[in-house]
């Protein structure tokens, strides 16, 4: 019978394996940069902050799947 603490190394060694290896510092190199959340600061009227913050309130969604559905059907997604 396997034990908990067996899982947990099994699983620990495993990724270390999947992780890519610079070859220069022999650090891990960080693959999922791409998908990493940021900040996005834009100035708008305090009026329609809160007109917009109270309507997405009401609708149930957030400022930031409003914005980025509003980005995506402007510009489409990246590649």
């Amino acid at each position: 019978m396997t034990s908990y603490s067996d899982i947990i190394k099994q699983g620990r060694q495993e990724e270390k394996s999947q992780k890519e290896v610079n070859t220069e510092s022999g650090k891990a190199v960080n693959t999922d940069l791409d998908n990493k959340p940021v900040n996005i600061t834009i100035k708008v009227p305090r009026k329609s902050r809160q007109y917009w913050t109270s309507q997405c309130k009401l609708a149930g969604v957030t400022m930031t799947e409003v914005l980025v559905e509003a980005l995506v059907e402007r510009f489409g997604k990246p590649n």
